[in-house]
Order: structure tokens, then C-alpha cells, then sequence
């Protein structure tokens, strides 16, 4: 009997996490399976073209604005979970415009009623009932899908089409996208009947938070990470002609906050720049990978012969830098640019899990360049953040809060770059559950047994 699937693909880092794994080789190598697969419809071309396959179809979906329901139940979810993250996005608004009634609202909400289930099971169902259903509702009607896999459950787009499929009592999965959510943006508006995530982290804030039933929750592993365990890296000669680089030398790798956390980036490019130059750390030079999905302010920074800028990920004419998608080509090319780096230094702590499967050693910045900026500007305010917070704790990253920090500790592991191995080895036990290539078919495997 044949089957059809719905997969989103609305968030720019979809396409990497899921559709360039083996989640979606197994599925459309299933005889009798139809894949249709919602992006953005300015994107339409890119996808036909990646995806070519007789069983996948691509519905380009009209983009829009966040509706005034999306507004307002993304602040009341938001807002129902207690985490210090969350609170620290609460309190930058607050410092921004001033709107003392809405941060009291928000405050009430995650000190008081987030932690009465009653009351997001009510707003949660209010949202179900209340959510545009027309977007995807003639999909449903002209396909007639099985099942729907919402690959990111906060996402607006994968709500409506969540809320659509399981007005029509289609069977839903959803998938936490990243290991910030819960910590980051609170309830998920819509619960899926069963949930795909990362790992036990994820699943306990899942069940604690969400009230979603571990026999509804199946742990997978992280699918972006099995190409860098199945994968071959190019060798150390062919690498560094492609960047210009000397292989003889050290290789830092250096990953921007990018323009939405800060604008002193650059300052920090030059602060290494003057480390290679005064020969302050052992002899170096620098990779630095902007961010794909933000602009990285360059600001007064001049690069030299000891600087390579990588700017990875396909963009789309009259769309912004926020929205670029990372190809096969762009992911073996940053596992690359991870293998034969010697220390990474950073600005979020994601990529210092990714550096870590390499067992490379991670600094995070946490201080503004030459600059004293006020806490609310200052990247200071992102040690307050949960997530990282463990990890930072645990010794499998490091934190610095100053230049002579960071010279230290990069010298440290310039020279010696196998320190705080323990620390990383047992991070990516916690972050990435399984690492055996295998994370891709799990899912895959798991989405068939519920049409099956």
C-alpha cells in the first residue's frame, strides 16, 4: 500500500540536519513511499535541484509575516518555561524598549504559571484551536498524507501545518531541532504525537517541561554529526592550498558571534592578529568561518597573509544573509576546516561540539574586543545562558572574560591540544548520545515503523 509523508523545511539548517542524511535516503528508498517536502517557495529551485527523485515532490509554500496569533502565543509559550536563558532574553528587550508591563507579564508567566501544567495544556489547546488552518489544509486534501514530520516544532510554519494535520487526525511527528530550544524559546505550541530528540537532556526537558510522555519520545542521536564519522577529510597538503595557508604552522579557527549578538567581532580578529604579529602565542594563523546565517560586522579589521575568510552557504537573490542553506559541499567543507585546526575559538558553544567530535579544544569569547560595552550589550550577558552553562562548568570549553585570558589559554592548547580531552569525551556522550554514524537511519527506520 502506498504511503505519502509531509516533511517541513523551513528553517535554513533543515536541508543540513535532516535532508542531507540518511533520514531521508531511507525513506525515499522505501518502495511505496511518496515524500512531499514543504520549503519556502523562493527556494523551490534549489530544492528541485538537490533533491531530484522520482518519489519527492516540493511544494514551495508563500512566505508571510508572523500573525498576530503567532505573536502572541509565541510570547505566552515563551514565556512557560523557567530557564535562565530565557530570562536573559526577557531582560534585553526590557533594556531595549523599555516595556515594563510586558516584562512583568512575562515575569508572572515563568515564575509563577510555568510550572502549572494546567495552564499550558489550556493555552496550548487554544492555539490548536485557534492557528490558521488554510495554508496547508488543501495539501492534505490533495495528497492525503499518512504522516506529517514537523522538523522543527517551534517553528511558525511547522506549527500550521501541525495544527492542520492533526485536525484532519494525520499522525505527527516532531523533532527538536537544536540543543537550545526548550532552554531558549519554552513550550512548543503544538505536541506532536511523538517526538524526535537529540538526547536524554533533551528528553527529560521534553517530559518535565512539555509534559510529553517518555513512551512518546524516541532519542536518536544528532544526524548532521554522522557524515564526520562516515566521512573522509581531504589530506593536510590539499587543505591548506585551498586556503592559502602554510601547513607547517598552527591552524586557529575562528567562529564570529555574528551581527545579531555583537558588532565587535572584528575586534577580536585583531586581537589575534596582534597576537601572530608580536609573536605571542606560537607561530599561527587564522581560518576564521563566518556565520552562515548572520552577517559578521569586519568593521576596521584588515586581513594579512596569516588570515583566511571563509564565507560558506548558498544565498538567494533578494533575501537576506539570515537565510542562506549549507550543501553537502559546505558540511564536508567545515568538517575539513574542523580536522586540521588546532584550537577553535568561538563566539557560541555549538560549533565547539561539532570541533569536539575532531577532539579539538574550544574557547568561547566572553569579553567585547577593546571595548567596554554596558551587560546588556555586552557579550558577557551569554555566560548567563543554560545551555552552555554545564559545559562550560565541566571544563569541555573554555570560558575567557579578557585578551590576556585568551593568550593564555591559547597558547596552552597550541601547545598541548589534547588537554581537557576527558572534559570533550564525556560532553559529546551527554550532547550526542550515540556517535556511530548511525543517527540518520534511526530516525529514518523510526518514521517508517509508524506508517508500517
Amino acid at each position: 500500500m502506498n504511503k505519502t509523508i509531509f516533511i517541513s523545511c523551513f528553517n535554513p539548517f533543515i536541508f543540513r540536519n535532516i535532508l542531507t542524511s540518511d533520514v531521508l535516503r531511507i525513506l525515499k528508498t522505501r518502495i511505496g513511499t511518496k515524500i512531499v517536502i514543504f520549503v519556502p517557495d523562493y527556494k523551490m529551485d534549489f530544492f528541485k535541484e538537490q533533491l531530484n527523485s522520482p518519489n519527492i515532490i516540493i511544494e514551495g509554500i508563500k512566505v508571510w509575516k508572523s500573525s498576530k496569533q503567532d505573536i502572541i502565543f509565541r510570547f505566552l509559550t515563551g514565556s512557560l518555561v523557567d530557564t535562565s536563558t530565557i530570562m536573559v532574553h526577557k531582560k534585553e528587550k526590557l533594556y531595549r524598549d523599555k516595556r515594563y508591563f510586558r516584562f512583568i507579564i512575562s515575569w508572572l508567566l515563568i515564575k509563577i504559571f510555568s510550572h502549572i501544567f494546567f495552564i499550558k495544556t489550556f493555552i496550548r489547546s487554544l492555539d490548536s484551536l485557534t492557528v490558521d488552518k488554510k495554508t496547508f489544509l488543501s495539501y492534505i486534501l490533495k495528497y492525503n498524507p499518512s504522516l506529517v514530520f514537523s522538523t522543527d516544532v517551534f517553528n511558525d510554519y511547522d506549527i500550521r501545518l501541525l495544527a492542520t494535520a492533526q485536525s484532519q487526525k494525520i499522525k505527527t511527528v516532531g523533532m527538536i531541532r537544536s540543543w537550545d530550544n526548550f532552554t531558549t524559546k519554552g513550550v512548543f505550541r503544538i505536541k506532536p504525537n511523538k517526538l524526535i530528540v537529540h538526547n536524554e537532556i533533551l528528553k527529560n526537558q521534553a517530559i518535565n517541561w512539555n509534559g510529553v510522555s517518555k513512551e512518546d519520545i524516541f532519542v536518536s542521536g544528532i544526524p548532521q554529526y554522522d557524515r564526520y564519522i562516515n566521512g573522509k577529510r581531504i589530506d593536510r597538503e590539499t587543505f591548506f592550498k585551498k586556503i592559502g595557508l602554510d601547513p607547517k604552522q598552527k591552524l586557529i579557527l575562528f567562529s564570529p558571534f555574528g551581527g545579531r549578538f555583537t558588532d565587535t567581532d572584528w575586534q577580536i580578529m585583531e586581537i589575534l592578529k596582534n597576537f601572530i604579529k608580536n609573536k605571542e602565542i606560537l607561530p599561527s594563523q587564522v581560518l576564521v568561518r563566518c556565520t552562515p546565517n548572520d552577517p559578521v560586522n569586519l568593521g576596521k579589521f584588515l586581513s594579512d597573509e596569516n588570515f583566511y575568510i571563509d564565507k560558506p552557504g548558498q544565498g538567494f537573490e533578494g533575501r537576506t544573509t539570515r537565510d542562506q542553506e549549507l550543501t553537502d559541499l559546505d558540511m564536508d567543507w567545515l568538517a575539513d576546516c574542523l580536522y586540521h585546526s588546532d584550537v577553535i575559538v568561538a563566539g557560541g558553544a555549538s560549533i565547539g561540539i561539532d570541533a569536539a567530535i575532531f577532539n579539538k579544544p574550544t574557547i568561547l569569547i566572553h569579553f567585547d574586543g577593546f571595548e567596554e560595552k554596558p551587560y546588556w550589550q555586552s557579550v558577557k550577558r551569554f555566560l548567563e545562558y543554560q545551555h552552555p552553562r554545564d559545559i562550560i562548568n565541566s571544563g569541555a570549553m573554555l570560558s575567557v572574560k579578557s585578551v590576556e585570558e585568551l593568550k593564555q589559554h591559547l597558547n596552552n592548547y597550541l601547545d598541548y591540544p589534547l588537554m581537557d580531552r576527558s572534559a570533550r569525551k564525556e560532553m559529546l556522550k551527554n550532547q550526542c548520545w550515540k556517535l556511530d554514524g548511525r543517527s540518520g537511519a534511526r530516525i529514518g527506520d523510526f518514521i517508517l515503523s509508524l506508517l508500517y
